[in-house]
């Protein structure tokens, strides 16, 4: 992971490849806070801050959640 990489990046695109297999899955931190995975070119976005409980990612139709990533402050 390099310095620039947002910290849950990883967590994000593992749990999607688990959601979807075998599907071409991009992870994009855009700005303003906002989260974008595609799903073999399709795109579900997620609004940091709207959901407090997990990642809720939408296309405006159809959504799927992820667990929030847990975050180890001593490590």
């Amino acid at each position: 992971m390099s310095n620039n990489e947002p910290r849950d990046r990883l967590h994000l695109l593992s749990r999607a490849q688990a959601l979807f297999p075998g599907a071409a899955i991009k992870v994009i931190h855009a700005p303003r806070e906002i989260i974008h995975i595609d799903v073999d070119g399709h795109r579900y976005t997620f609004a940091i801050g709207s959901d407090d409980d997990e990642y809720v990612f939408t296309d405006g139709k159809a959504s799927f959640s992820i667990p929030l990533m847990e975050i180890d402050e001593d490590f």
